[in-house]
């Protein structure tokens, strides 16, 4: 099997050096860093060797996206790796899955029904440890579009979590490209724009649920009566922005037109005021949708916080399905 991924460049800690090198020192990686705003992480003084000022990086690659030269996040990553040095977690090699397999009423009281394997759905362990009515609600929205799908066959964590740069390079591609070769062929979608992310930096295709939904929005059904959403696909996923607006308006929702923004993930000084501030950003809207699991664990806990919904969730209620959203620690009205 040829291990070789499809940015042979794409490295962690053994090529730092060759990504910071490249630094111009222009700043524009500071300039937009949510982290930095709020005392977290510093870009550019991790470019510069400040590697402990990775620290409380929330792994949004705007750096990367404004940077003409290099490549930031992976930097930051990278140097956050080295930081920590934190292990390779035991329930990775006892599941597969980056952290514990939680209590959680769904695992017995929702049963997802998978129609068939012409698409193959990849959940994430923050869906599979944390949040599995998001299973359900997936496999409700692959029957409300039409679509015979089921969860990838021995499926495992996409290696992107920050314990895994520990790992040398060939051997978390190996991982990534035989979840590709298990496919055969068939398309792919995962829950999570992380694992899209990491995945395709491993040449396997694995497309995020938005973009997934937008080829197939003749297909979408609509709710009952109009709810006013603000966006948040994630920061992995803000490219998609547009076509999740698209998606939202064939189910019958008015998007109240906020800029997306960063949840705060688990940053120690972030992510509070970021959080306050997509809380903010939200004050018009009925409900957030969100198009990360992570982001929905972290908006529903927030106390007072806005309802919010993962877009499969929103998916399945427009069907008819809204058995997920008694799990939800913020009542949701749809």
């Amino acid at each position: 099997m040829d291990l070789e991924p499809a940015d042979a460049h794409y490295r962690t800690r053994d090529h730092i050096d060759e990504y910071t090198s490249k630094c111009t020192g222009c700043g524009r990686c500071r300039e937009v860093c949510p982290s930095y705003r709020h005392g977290g992480c510093d870009p550019l003084a991790v470019m510069r060797g400040e590697l402990r000022r990775a620290f409380d990086c929330v792994g949004c690659g705007r750096c990367t996206k404004v940077c003409p030269h290099t490549d930031p996040k992976t930097v930051m990553l990278a140097a956050y790796s080295i930081v920590l040095d934190r292990p390779v977690s035991p329930d990775f090699y006892e599941t597969g899955l980056n952290r514990p397999v939680e209590d959680h009423p769904a695992r017995t009281e929702l049963e997802p029904v998978w129609r068939g394997d012409d698409v193959y759905v990849m959940p994430g362990c923050i869906v599979r440890c944390m949040a599995p009515h998001l299973e359900y609600a997936m496999a409700v929205t692959l029957d409300a579009v039409g679509e015979r799908g089921s969860v990838l066959p021995d499926f495992t964590c996409c290696m992107y979590p920050i314990q895994f740069g520990s790992m040398p390079d060939a051997e978390r591609d190996a991982y990534r490209i035989r979840m590709g070769e298990t496919a055969s062929g068939r398309e792919m979608v995962n829950m999570c724009a992380g694992c899209t992310e990491i995945m395709g930096r491993s040449g396997v295709a694995c497309g995020h649920l938005i973009p997934f939904l937008h080829r197939r929005i003749g297909r979408l059904p609509r709710l009952e009566r109009s709810v006013r959403v603000s966006l948040e696909p994630g920061c992995a996923a803000e490219d998609h922005l547009r076509g999740m607006e698209e998606v939202v308006r064939a189910m019958g929702c008015e998007p109240v037109g906020n800029e997306p923004g960063c949840c705060g993930k688990s940053s120690r000084n972030a992510a509070g005021p970021l959080m306050a501030e997509r809380q903010a950003a939200a004050a018009d809207a009925d409900l957030i949708v969100v198009g990360c699991p992570m982001c929905l664990v972290k908006y529903d806990s927030v106390p007072g916080g806005k309802p919010v919904v993962y877009l499969a969730e929103l998916v399945a209620a427009a069907h008819g399905d809204r058995s997920t959203l008694r799990y939800h620690g913020i009542p949701v009205d749809l």
